[in-house]
């Protein structure tokens, strides 16, 4: 009798222990319902889009993009390019910003997202550039969409894209020329048969009389590799008489 009471009392003991151990423990992580998910990566058939932020972002600027019905955090590169947004099942890139809490929705859990940019997709292909301007901080964001697809950007040449309110003259191997402002220009290269060749492309600007390089990069030449180079105004500096230009360069991998 003894040795059963025994063998009952251990079986009660070790199934409380048992279910003790499923219950989740008080100081467990837990996770934040207000964390969004990262950015997912593109799949076939998606609208790659990258942004190329022309200004310096403040601190606390924070943007979200929609997939289906989630909001993703997503973080610009001041004066550079961003990661790959995919866009899936429409040909308009959007870029959010969440609204400060009201009366209404004390919860920022509940907090609206009202777009801040709104850019429209046009023509084939599945890469573009969403170039995002703006005057100064208190100013709305401009975007301009650039095609980037094979057909509108064949890999034999150097592509170059003038946003500054000024012509530029450029200097890419022994070439010469002017760009326009607001325009842009293709220079294709004879050389690139060779995976060891390199040209540099120089922005050149008439400043206090005399011609002066004021932006310059360096390419490689890799055979079936597309070359874009982008230049930029920085309003504030050509307020002060300083350079307006900011370069900025995307090569394919091979």
């Amino acid at each position: 009798m003894c040795a059963r009471n025994f063998l009952l009392l251990f079986l009660s003991c070790l199934t409380v222990t048992m279910l003790s151990a499923q219950e989740p423990e008080d100081d467990a992580p837990q996770v934040d319902p207000a964390h969004l998910p990262g950015l997912p990566p593109a799949k076939e058939g998606d609208i790659q889009c990258r942004c190329i932020t022309t200004f310096m972002l403040g601190n606390r600027e924070t943007y979200f993009f929609k997939i289906g019905s989630t909001y993703h955090e997503v973080e610009l590169v001041s004066e550079g390019i961003s990661q790959t947004f995919p866009v899936s099942g429409s040909t308009t890139f959007t870029l959010y910003k969440k609204a400060p809490p009201t009366k209404e929705l004390p919860d920022e859990e509940k907090s609206l997202y009202v777009p801040v940019v709104q850019q429209e997709l046009k023509g084939g292909g599945k890469d573009f550039f969403i170039i995002l301007s703006r005057k100064d901080d208190k100013s709305p964001m401009k975007t301009r969409a650039i095609n980037i697809s094979k057909a509108n950007c064949p890999a034999d040449s150097i592509h170059l894209y003038n946003f500054s309110p000024l012509a530029l003259g450029m200097e890419i191997e022994d070439s010469k020329g002017v760009l326009e402002p607001y325009k842009n220009f293709r220079y294709p290269f004879g050389n690139a048969a060779s995976r060891n060749t390199y040209t540099t492309a120089k922005i050149v600007m008439r400043y206090k009389g005399e011609d002066k390089v004021m932006a310059s990069t360096r390419l490689r030449l890799v055979p079936g590799r597309r070359m874009i180079l982008f230049c930029f105004p920085s309003e504030s500096r050509a307020s002060l008489g300083a350079t307006p230009l900011r370069m900025i360069t995307y090569q394919d991998k091979p």
